[in-house]
């Protein structure tokens, strides 16, 4: 599920409380957004097997939103699936989460060169995102920032109008390599208000029309982030 859809999804919860596709999407999350802590802070060391039906009982749910949950984890490289041996505990590859946003760096700066000069709608939306993020750093609001960091970029990439961007893009997990990436910065003493501040000089210069100094920029972010895992 891409990440637009699923901040959709989570301000329409209060509408459909009683939908049982949405409880499941929240359920999952949650229950993915536990299991990446407790893989991150040593809870569940290298090795560790996560049984289905034990985390089922644990959070009292089926078995199929913690199967979608692992899925997801599975495919950001935090735990692997083998047959007849089922789910176990990997932990964070860090030369492989440098790749991935090596690789996203790649995208970005061509999504951008695609997306320029931008519809006024889609800067009103990067620009709510913006807002909503600096107030969660405010807030030390984690979670808000993620989902809104993740929304403003990808919004840049469906900017592009290139399908296989988006698609690319949605498929590499950024929920749970976001989450990574920003406990690996919380933990390296912050940085939040310099990603911020890059994010204000990216806006301003998409507005203006300046792909140059726009791609700069989206480096600019991406180094930051991957330097984390140094």
């Amino acid at each position: 599920m891409s990440v637009d859809a699923l901040a959709q999804e989570r301000k329409n919860t209060s509408k459909a409380a009683g939908a049982p596709s949405v409880k499941r999407v929240c359920m999952r999350d949650h229950i993915r957004d536990v299991l990446v802590t407790r893989i991150l802070d040593g809870t569940y060391a290298p090795g560790t097997q996560l049984k289905e039906l034990g985390l089922a009982r644990e959070f009292n749910v089926s078995q199929a939103p913690i199967r979608e949950a692992l899925r997801e984890l599975e495919g950001s490289g935090l735990v692997a699936s083998e047959r007849y041996r089922g789910t176990r505990v990997r932990g964070a590859d860090f030369q492989e989460m440098r790749e991935s946003y090596e690789l996203r760096a790649t995208l970005e700066v061509r999504a951008v060169e695609l997306a320029i000069p931008c519809a006024p709608e889609v800067l009103s939306e990067m620009e709510n995102c913006l807002r909503l993020m600096k107030t969660a750093v405010a807030a030390s609001d984690v979670e808000t920032y993620i989902v809104e960091a993740l929304r403003l970029h990808r919004h840049l990439i469906v900017a592009s109008h290139n399908r296989t961007f988006v698609s690319v893009w949605d498929s590499l997990h950024w929920d749970v390599r976001g989450r990574i990436a920003v406990e690996r910065i919380a933990r390296k003493g912050g940085g939040f208000v310099a990603l911020i501040e890059l994010h204000e000089a990216l806006l301003e210069k998409i507005r203006a029309e300046a792909v140059a100094e726009s791609t700069a920029l989206v480096r600019e972010i991406f180094t930051r982030v991957s330097d984390v895992f140094r």
